[in-house]
């Protein structure tokens, strides 16, 4: 077995000299100052094995102080050794001063797709275990390689340019908490040279050389790829310049919102056409696609060959029903209706929820509201959509809406009636005016 297959070892440092430098530290990790204090996640690979012992380096030489970490092993379940590598981790992390947690995803396993819904579940208990614990960020050790894997892939997927920015290094993970990627510009070697200088040693995981897989079939190529001239570094330098131009974008969508869309408190969105029609195409693909993702909820948002050809619909001539359409796309529903483009949720075949709320009580609804009920309420309360008969039950407020628009906003029920529609200020009386709120999430 070789040092680098072997078991983690807490050895002390040998006297070699480190490939990072202790004064490259604060660069490095500058995305972390100010925060209240991270989550390191480490699974026991050479990445992130290294980001926990450049977590600690920084740590023991700033002169300033640095925000308190918890370093988190998520064992998946997936393989036997999974809980031994995760006890490693926590006795490397206890020889850095370091706390630890095993985060476990329990429950069934997907028959396909593993890797994917294994990824999901990692940032759902990250996220969590952070929130859980006061904590506003998670830290990965994403590197270098990984961006330019990452960049590979998309342009195999015929990827826009937003996917071709690849890994950003930070993004929101829900409810105050971010993730970060402070090691993105640094190659795998350099940080193997790092552990080998500290006497560190650390695991590999075995579906990272599995071919069935499409990041170690790109790994594969590594080698031909690096001779054409498609090194880590130039593909990670130009998804850092794709990025860039992604961002140039994202501030003309920006500057479009704020004329062609007005986002009602009922969970519906409306596109005026005509603010959209002089836009360039990636500006309104990327505006209704924003839409859309706030409303369907859906992960990844729409696919990019279907927005295209949702605009290709726009771009039409209307026809005799004056250009009506309606397109369901990611989560949401999308239709035309004279001037304006609306976007509102998709019931689906399972509809949308009904939640029992007791006075005192808060919920979450749909993923997209937060409903409270005072304790002196009259009674307890479904949260739902209007469904049937929405109109009736708003009246003139929204006269200009698609019914199955205003079926979808959330509402209180109490013994099979309507007592309050706070999205456009409808309540029974003035009892349940004072006790009902439903708002939408992050306000």
């Amino acid at each position: 077995m070789t040092e680098r297959e072997a078991p983690f070892s807490a050895a002390s440092p040998v006297p070699s000299p480190a490939p990072i430098r202790d004064d490259a530290l604060p660069a490095l990790f500058a995305p972390l100052h100010g925060r209240r204090g991270v989550v390191l996640a480490v699974s026991g690979g050479s990445d992130s094995v290294a980001l926990l012992h450049l977590f600690a380096r920084w740590r023991d030489a700033s002169p300033v102080t640095v925000p308190p970490a918890i370093v988190a092993t998520v064992d998946h379940g997936l393989r036997r050794e999974a809980a031994a590598e995760a006890e490693a981790v926590a006795e490397l992390a206890r020889a850095h001063a370091l706390p630890h947690a095993t985060l476990v995803w329990e429950g069934d396993k997907p028959a396909s797709d593993v890797q994917a819904a294994a990824r999901t579940a990692r940032y759902r208990l990250l996220a969590g275990f952070a929130r859980d614990n006061g904590l506003d960020a998670v830290v990965t050790a994403h590197i270098r390689d990984d961006q330019a894997e990452t960049l590979l892939m998309r342009l195999s997927h015929g990827s826009g340019l937003a996917g071709l920015a690849a890994i950003r290094p930070e993004r929101p993970l829900g409810d105050g908490v971010v993730l970060l990627r402070p090691l993105l510009a640094v190659g795998r070697d350099m940080l193997r040279d790092a552990l080998t200088a500290a006497g560190i040693a650390w695991t590999d995981d075995p579906s990272n050389v599995d071919t069935r897989f499409a990041r170690p079939r790109l790994r594969a190529l590594a080698g031909p790829l690096a001779e054409a001239g498609l090194t880590p570094l130039a593909l990670a330098t130009s998804a850092r310049r794709l990025a860039r131009a992604d961002a140039a974008i994202e501030m003309a969508v920006d500057a479009l919102e704020t004329t062609a869309v007005a986002r009602h408190p009922g969970g519906v969105t409306a596109i005026d056409l005509a603010a959209i029609a002089t836009a360039p195409e990636e500006v309104v693909l990327r505006l209704i696609a924003r839409a859309v993702g706030e409303i369907g909820g859906e992960p990844y948002g729409p696919r990019l060959e279907r927005l295209e050809r949702l605009h290709a619909e726009l771009q039409s001539p209307p026809t005799g029903d004056g250009g009506r359409f309606r397109r369901t796309l990611g989560g949401a529903v999308v239709e035309r209706r004279g001037e304006r483009l609306w976007v509102h949720r998709e019931a689906g075949r399972r509809g949308l929820p009904s939640l029992r709320l007791v006075p005192g009580g808060t919920l979450a609804w749909d993923g997209r509201f937060h409903a409270t009920l005072s304790a002196s309420a009259p009674s307890a309360v479904t949260i739902a959509a209007l469904g049937a008969g929405a109109k009736g039950a708003v009246g003139r407020a929204a006269a200009r809406w698609p019914a199955a628009a205003l079926a979808t906003v959330p509402a209180a029920f109490a013994d099979g009636a309507v007592v309050a529609v706070p999205a456009f200020g409808v309540f029974a009386d003035d009892a349940w005016r004072s006790a009902v709120r439903i708002d939408p999430a992050g306000r």
